[in-house]
């Protein structure tokens, strides 16, 4: 089924920031798509990417009934390539997976068959749809996903050095990639680090998001002290997630030149659902593990 309702349009006119009525039964309609190009124009300097990578969404509130009226609770992951040609707005996506609750389905497939078509046709791409169905751990999926160009081995996030206990002063708080600045004499280094303070604002909403960075590149060694300023810098900024992380991306590459970057952003859930943006020129990601905040 191709949704026709919905038209990808500016994040002010979706479902954000609006006094909404919660849905009694299914509507693909709900769903609001943003186009990505909207928060690039600002970040890339050509339409070609510079990365590869996946949006991965955690949806921990999709219930449904069965042919009984009975009802089932499972946790959603939707994976969706960075090449898609939009975003689903987090808001409409709630409210969609809402639509499902007092709906009738045959079996946990079907339920993993319609989201995967109606996210798919939003977003302008095949996706990866899984189900975990609570109290059974039965996982059902369907559709898969192309991350790009990147063909390297799998990030691991289990190693970061996380620079938060970096004595600084840190007295801007909108964004500035001049901040970023290189170790001494920069010897080459590859490592991952990490910061849990990492703050932006919804651009319509003007609520904090919050999030885990893990940023892994090989090249000059990066000062952990201007990281960390650059990343506080964030604390005013209002973007999508991807948005931020794209920047993030595009920022180190430019001012630190290393040969090899990925950027991963593990966000705080709102509505029931988490959103964990990852960019890299050089890694695939297949790190969903929890955080403590999320």
């Amino acid at each position: 089924m191709k949704i026709e309702n919905s038209v990808a349009g500016n994040p002010e006119n979706s479902p954000l920031g609006q006094v909404s009525e919660y849905p009694e039964k299914y509507d693909a309609t709900l769903l609001y798509p943003i186009p990505r190009a909207q928060g690039r124009e600002s970040v890339l300097v050509d339409a070609a990417l510079p990365f590869g990578g996946v949006d991965i969404w955690n949806a921990y509130e999709v219930s449904w009934l069965n042919a009984k009226g009975k009802p089932s609770v499972a946790v959603a992951v939707l994976t969706i390539p960075v090449a898609s040609p939009n975003i689903v707005e987090s808001k409409s996506l709630k409210l969609y997976l809402g639509s499902l609750n007092q709906s009738v389905f045959a079996n946990i497939d079907d339920v993993v068959g319609v989201i995967q078509r109606d996210v798919s046709d939003i977003v302008g791409v095949n996706i990866l749809v899984s189900l975990t169905q609570i109290g059974s751990g039965q996982v059902n999926s369907a559709g898969g996903v192309e991350v790009g160009s990147v063909q390297g081995e799998e990030i691991e996030l289990a190693s970061a050095v996380c620079v938060d206990g970096e004595d600084i002063a840190a007295n801007e708080y909108s964004i500035n990639a001049a901040i970023l600045a290189l170790d001494g004499e920069a010897e080459m280094v590859d490592e991952c680090l990490s910061s849990h303070l990492l703050r932006s604002n919804c651009p319509v909403t003007g609520q904090p998001d919050w999030a885990t960075i893990f940023i892994h590149y090989h090249g000059p060694k990066i000062c952990r002290r201007s990281l960390l300023k650059y990343i506080i810098s964030y604390r005013n900024h209002n973007d999508f997630h991807e948005q931020c992380v794209e920047r993030v991306f595009a920022d180190i590459m430019k001012e630190c030149r290393p040969d090899r970057l990925s950027v991963y952003g593990r966000y705080t859930r709102r509505g029931g659902i988490d959103i964990n943006p990852f960019r890299s020129n050089f890694e695939v990601c297949a790190d969903n593990a929890k955080l403590m905040r999320q």
